[in-house]
């Protein structure tokens, strides 16, 4: 059975975030969909990692931007993986899963990241399975200016009605925002303008229980994977809502 929901980052509960290892665990589970953070390296390579910095995750310290490509394969992540590039994990997951891509953008702090980006979705020929999604709405207008065709999605800090216009200018499918954000009407507005809700990270129990009783349509994104994965099989309202 296919579990309908965003694995986050991969399965960082029992793998390093946004590794190889961790993205292949969430295919193994069977998601639908998986999230994963990109960035561009000095020379201008998109790379796979959530923070700006490698200090948290890696034996290395500095930003990413101040480092090449090969400098950051010098490093290691949990003593065993390397940063992987956009490229090796699209290859990985390529025909597998839906790649929800949130590009790491603020402001200037990397210019060419979506053409970067989308260059790497093109030739790697997982357009159909890829998803471009950002905080900086910006470079969502940047993404829909470079490519018409690709999905796009926003991510919000908050309750936003505002933005269903930008949206919907701009074709974005999926809204991402948190779940003490969300009420049944903001959930309705959503449905109204064809998107799909994205209440946040979903990690405890009651909050899971709360998705499926009151917003069994949201797409929920998780560290957790088996215990979604254990509700989903056992609630046939999840399925019934898809």
């Amino acid at each position: 059975m296919k579990i309908r929901g965003i694995a986050h980052r991969g399965y960082p509960r029992k793998f390093p975030e946004n590794t190889l290892s961790s993205f292949q665990a969430a295919c193994d589970l069977n998601f639908t969909h998986l999230e994963l953070d990109v960035h561009l390296s000095k020379d201008g390579v998109p790379v796979v990692t959530h923070d700006y910095s490698i200090d948290r995750l890696s034996d290395g310290k500095g930003f990413i931007r101040d480092y090449t490509l090969k400098e950051l394969k010098q490093f290691s992540i949990g003593g065993t993986e390397t940063i992987p590039t956009l490229e090796e994990t699209m290859d990985l997951l390529k025909g597998k899963i839906k790649v929800l891509i949130e590009l790491k953008q603020a402001g200037d702090m990397y210019p060419n990241l979506e053409e970067a980006t989308l260059n790497v979705v093109y030739s790697t020929d997982t357009l159909e399975q890829s998803q471009i999604i950002s905080f900086d709405h910006f470079s969502l207008m940047r993404t829909r200016e470079l490519d018409k065709d690709i999905e796009l999605g926003a991510l919000c800090s908050g309750n936003m009605p505002h933005v269903f216009p930008f949206m919907k200018e701009m074709r974005c499918t999926f809204l991402g925002s948190q779940l003490k954000f969300l009420t049944p009407v903001y959930d309705k507005l959503m449905r109204d303008n064809g998107i799909i809700c994205g209440p946040g990270v979903i990690n405890s129990m009651e909050e899971m229980e709360i998705i499926a009783d009151k917003y069994p349509a949201a797409l929920v994104t998780t560290d957790e994977l088996e215990r979604w994965a254990d509700l989903y099989k056992s609630n046939p309202k999840l399925r019934l809502e898809v």
